[in-house]
């Protein structure tokens, strides 16, 4: 699924750079027409990671108009969460900062990809290690007034430091659900 996940994800990104060409905002926050659009939402999900089988994985997001960079095509959504993941012995507890170049499909539709990098705290039998992280994800949200309905896609490298005797890094995959409220 790994594997799989990230050539979806490489692709993604790729057939999205070409909006990346233009003049960039630098702290759009300052800019009076700025709003932030805050979306708060539980996840709720399938993590299926390097080392062990898939398992239940859940979590909080804050999401925003990223405050410091703005493309000029498009918005840059920066999503903040903190998930948990525990099975087979494995437990990881994580906090991302993942920006996401957005597009509207349609009126209430919209579509994200982008980079993120996290700090994972990996436990395997009271072996621990605290792992900084890459990652990689796609989301696609449905807003509907102040529901907000979101699917989303991450892949997520860790370093490879050692948790315990013969196990290192915490590389994982990430299918999630999202319901939540937008402000």
């Amino acid at each position: 699924m790994q594997r799989t996940a990230l050539s979806l994800l490489l692709g993604l990104l790729a057939v999205s750079s070409s909006a990346f060409a233009g003049d960039w905002k630098l702290l759009p926050v300052r800019d009076a027409e700025y709003k932030p659009e805050v979306t708060v939402s539980a996840v709720a999900g399938s993590l299926d990671p390097q080392h062990g089988g898939a398992g239940p994985y859940s979590g909080i997001e804050l999401a925003l108009n990223c405050l410091l960079l703005q493309p000029p095509s498009g918005v840059m959504r920066t999503h903040i969460s903190l998930g948990q993941f525990d099975h087979d012995g494995l437990k990881l507890t994580d906090f991302e900062i993942n920006p996401r170049w957005t597009v509207k499909m349609n009126q209430g539709l919209s579509f994200g990809v982008g980079p993120g990098i996290g700090l994972v705290n990996a436990d395997i039998a009271g072996h621990s290690a605290t792992l900084f992280a890459l990652q990689l994800g796609a989301d696609l949200d449905y807003r509907m007034g102040p529901l907000n309905l979101g699917l989303g896609l991450r892949w997520q490298a860790t370093e490879g430091k050692e948790i315990k005797p013969g196990r290192s890094g915490a590389d994982n995959a990430l299918l999630q659900a999202r319901i939540g409220f937008n402000f």
